[in-house]
């Protein structure tokens, strides 16, 4: 079997073969530490976003390389590195519901400008590609551009995105929300919140990492 070259991991520098995932060689993915279906899991969701979970990757953590591949997905400029990683994820989950759909967290259009393109959909057309699942992402919006609310505390991240995210009037979908990282679950939940007013049905939430 052939192996084309693909570069070098950008974890240790190792030359790539075809098994590499989002720039990263084989060993180095084995030292993430990767969540897997399962009741704790499931607490962690519940605990921080309200929901159940249908997919999650890796714990983001100093020394293990997952902050690095995270940058990449949201800031490379290349949605490739999230679609890879909604293909491993939905590999190692099990299919959502039938007729459900999964719906990415949107950013505010001048973000998405800036950007190139949103990590959040990038990931969940990764995602679709293996449970064949439709993605929306006109379902719901981000109304108001905020700063990176990354270093905020839990307090401050609910009160910065109460009024962020509306869902227009449509038809009411199962709805899976679809997002890169889950820190405080505080958007998860004000995502949850405006498509559940809309008359959407909250299935759950698939994330890449969680902080």
């Amino acid at each position: 079997m052939i192996h084309w070259f693909r570069g070098r991991c950008r974890s240790c520098g190792d030359v790539l073969l075809s098994n590499e995932l989002a720039g990263v060689c084989p060993p180095c993915r084995w030292g993430w530490p990767v969540f897997s279906d399962g009741e704790a899991t499931q607490q962690l969701g519940q605990t921080r976003a309200g929901m159940l979970v249908f997919g999650l990757g890796f714990r983001l953590c100093q020394g293990s390389g997952t902050q690095e591949v995270i940058h990449r997905a949201k800031y490379g400029a290349f949605p490739e590195t999230a679609r890879s990683l909604g293909r491993w994820v939905a590999e190692r989950w099990q299919p959502p519901p039938s007729k459900a759909t999964l719906v990415p967290v949107p950013l505010h259009w001048r973000r998405r400008w800036k950007r190139g393109f949103n990590q959040a959909e990038a990931f969940a057309e990764g995602l679709s590609c293996v449970w064949d699942v439709h993605v929306d992402g006109d379902i719901l919006r981000r109304t108001i551009h905020k700063t990176s609310l990354t270093a905020n505390t839990r307090a401050e991240r609910q009160k910065a995105l109460g009024q962020v995210f509306d869902a227009p009037p449509q038809g009411a979908h199962r709805v899976i929300l679809v997002d890169d990282v889950l820190t405080t679950g505080a958007t998860a939940r004000m995502c949850s919140e405006a498509m559940k007013l809309a008359g959407h049905e909250i299935l759950g939430g698939v994330w890449m990492a969680m902080a």
